[in-house]
């Protein structure tokens, strides 16, 4: 009898070869470095890239707006949002206000005075989405039937060149929907240290340029701007609030004229 022949082969030995062949596999699929790796090499989206490569935004100095009962409370639900960096350039403040004058032509157009000052009760929108929604409701010039509002990021790359991010502004999340006329919807949330009054210029000059009308109102601790133009075809809605120490939070929407 021949060594081979006296060996007696158990069936589960392929079985067991094939799990073990296996294991390595399931290693690189589960190695978050080479799973990125792909993703950074895409050089050709750099936004993308800059999303991805940038570290997480943390803040310490902004730990006491955490449980901030306005517009967005800590509680708020999930939206599918996804945070990043896009837009972001860690600009100083001073550098940031430079570049916006550059942006608005060289030179600001003052906001005009509050025309109403509103004492709001109830719950307010706590999303994004929903405060696009609510606009949209009472806005006669941004009504939209069935407009499909949807949550990426990449929706701040494509607001109009009228309503940019700030400067250095850094984004806290995007939404928007596809459509013709006021169904063409854009919309961002994003923080900056620049004082409310400086951005409410910045985008009063915007707006102007670009041939909108521009209506101011205090709603409790927030001010809003609002227009329209091109006989109410597109409009605009930009929420301020005024972050826990300095600095400003906007959540601003675009509704055609895309």
């Amino acid at each position: 009898m021949s060594l081979l022949s006296a060996v007696k082969i158990s069936p589960a030995l392929p079985l067991l070869c094939a799990l073990l062949a296996g294991c390595g596999e399931k290693e690189k699929q589960g190695n978050p470095a080479q799973l990125d790796a792909p993703l950074l090499s895409n050089a050709e989206d750099p936004a993308l890239r800059e999303a991805l490569e940038a570290p997480l935004a943390s803040d310490p100095d902004l730990a006491a707006d955490a449980n901030r009962d306005s517009v967005r409370p800590s509680d708020k639900p999930l939206s599918g949002t996804t945070p990043a960096n896009i837009g972001s350039t860690s600009l100083s403040i001073a550098d940031a206000k430079d570049a916006a004058l550059k942006l608005a032509g060289g030179k600001f157009t003052p906001t005009p005075a509050s025309t109403k000052n509103i004492t709001s009760v109830g719950t307010p929108p706590i999303t994004l989405g929903a405060l696009m929604e609510a606009q949209l409701a009472k806005n006669s010039a941004a009504r939209c039937n069935g407009a499909k509002i949807t949550y990426d990021a990449r929706w701040a790359l494509r607001l109009p060149k009228a309503f940019p991010l700030y400067p250095g502004a850094q984004l806290i999340e995007a939404a928007g929907a596809q459509g013709n006329g006021p169904c063409a919807i854009r919309a961002a949330s994003f923080r900056t240290g620049v004082s409310r009054t400086d951005i409410m210029d910045f985008y009063t000059s915007m707006a102007k340029r670009a041939g909108y009308s521009v209506e101011h109102v205090e709603e409790n601790e927030d001010a809003i701007l609002s227009g329209t133009k091109g006989g109410n075809s597109a409009a605009f809605h930009i929420r301020f609030r005024d972050m826990r120490g300095n600095g400003t939070e906007a959540d601003l929407s675009v509704y055609g004229g895309l």
